[in-house]
């Protein structure tokens, strides 16, 4: 059986009022279903929960089928244009109401008049596409789940035991594959062996459940990964297509068989971006002075060390984090508008790398935190945040719904940030206890500190 039957080849977004003349030829069964009046949401839910019990499909009000001997589309009598809006509301309720957990599905309106199927003006179909649901079973309200069973245009209740243990383990398997992606140790060479990474996972459809999404081709992919115009960039020198996807390097001003800023994106808009941290130790605390040569607060952060009897203290360096995680997201907007994705992203993230060491930020309300509680000290090489397969424990990054996409990105961004910040004891605004500046003030403080940080890198460079 398919779990991706489109009778009418072309994505939902693009289907119009005169494709549905393809149901002539197409029966109720397996994937599809005809009803000529809109039902009780009851009856909607048992439709909807049936098709994503077993092997998703296609819901049709407005169509009458052609006999029960031949059960294709006969005659499109429609449902009233102007009852349109309210339908579809009434599908949407139904399906929440009445379903749990409540499966994916869309649902649109094909108005008339269509003269080809003899779809009159004023009237419409609502088609309903159903994807096969990786969370069942879908358990309607009534207490039984529901499949579709044969050529049969009505849902059965499933009481097979062996079916419904199947249904159970369909999101297991999917979980599984995610567990095995993310729990995959990082594979750096021997210098490299205690370096300090963050590892970001990014996943658009989590479950596979939505429509296929847009294919995106190696030309495409190098021009919006090395695209320097705008705020935040992070260009990527060196792109080029494996087997599982593209590989994308940041290979300039860096020692190119090292492992950099490094991006591996999936033909199905999954990634895995490796973020390397600055991790610095020198004999004295002079010495690290002089490395942080440019930073506003450094003189003070070394006092504190001092004072807290951390003589040579392995820092490391996160003023331009969230400059990275900025360019980030600005290539992942870019890559969503590609793939046409629009749903939310799910992230997870690890950090390693970091036992023993001291996160550094060069802001004062930071290091307010730092002389009132003291130093954070990394007492695990690896933090796994947000620990778990199931989807609630990764992080909900919104779609692409707001029309500011620069909003919407700069908001991906701080998120992520903090959650790392926090992970790493870092206070992500002034004065946690409610008395200080703001969220946005904090934010401003820690894009003024990424900004003096990549300055004093490139004085250093220039020094050679």
């Amino acid at each position: 059986m398919r779990y991706d039957y489109n009778p009418f080849d072309k994505s939902f977004d693009e289907i119009n009022p005169s494709d549905l003349a393809r149901l002539f030829s197409v029966a109720e069964g397996w994937y599809v279903e005809y009803k000529q009046e809109v039902p009780n949401a009851s009856a909607i839910a048992k439709s909807v929960t049936a098709f994503a019990n077993t092997y998703g499909g296609w819901l049709f009000y407005g169509i009458a089928e052609k006999s029960k001997d031949d059960a294709v589309a006969g005659a499109f009598p429609g449902i009233a244009c102007e009852d349109a809006d309210g339908v579809l509301q009434r599908i949407r309720q139904a399906v929440a109401n009445h379903a749990q957990p409540s499966p994916y599905f869309r649902v649109k309106a094909l108005m008339g008049p269509v003269e080809a199927i003899g779809l009159p003006e004023g009237r419409c179909v609502i088609m309903a596409q159903v994807p096969w649901g990786p969370e069942a079973p879908y358990i309607h309200k009534d207490g039984r789940i529901y499949r579709r069973v044969g050529d049969g245009s009505e849902p059965r209740p499933e009481s097979d035991r062996f079916i419904l243990d199947q249904l159970w383990s369909r999101s297991v398997k999917i979980t599984q594959q995610y567990a095995d992606w993310i729990g995959r140790e990082l594979e750096t060479s021997e210098a490299e062996e205690n370096s300090p990474f963050v590892r970001l996972f990014l996943i658009a459809d989590f479950w596979s459940d939505h429509s296929s999404m847009n294919g995106i081709s190696l030309r495409r992919v190098r021009e919006i990964i090395s695209d320097v115009n705008g705020n935040y960039t992070i260009p990527f020198e060196n792109v080029y297509q494996t087997s599982g996807g593209f590989i994308c390097r940041q290979t300039a001003y860096n020692d190119p068989e090292m492992l950099g800023l490094t991006w591996k994106l999936g033909g199905n808009f999954q990634s895995e971006v490796i973020i390397p941290l600055s991790k610095f130790r020198r004999d004295s605390l002079d010495e690290l002075g002089d490395w942080f040569e440019g930073y506003k607060h450094i003189g003070r952060f070394l006092q504190l060390c001092e004072k807290q009897r951390y003589l040579r203290p392995t820092v490391i360096d996160l003023n331009i984090l969230l400059h990275v995680l900025l360019g980030i997201t600005r290539i992942q907007t870019a890559l969503a508008k590609e793939f046409g994705w629009t749903g939310p992203v799910f992230a997870k993230m690890e950090i390693s790398g970091v036992w023993r060491t001291i996160p550094f930020v060069d802001t004062s309300y930071v290091l307010d935190e730092y002389e009132k509680h003291g130093l954070p000290l990394g007492l695990r090489d690896k933090i796994s945040i947000r620990t778990g397969t199931d989807q609630g424990s990764f992080i909900e990054l919104d779609g692409l719904q707001d029309d500011d996409i620069e909003k919407h990105r700069i908001l991906m961004a701080t998120k992520l940030f903090v959650i790392i910040a926090l992970a790493l004891g870092i206070p992500p605004i002034a004065d946690p206890d409610g008395d200080g500046s703001d969220f946005s003030d904090s934010v401003a403080d820690f894009l003024k500190a990424g900004e003096r940080a990549l300055e004093a890198q490139k004085k250093r460079t220039q020094r050679g």
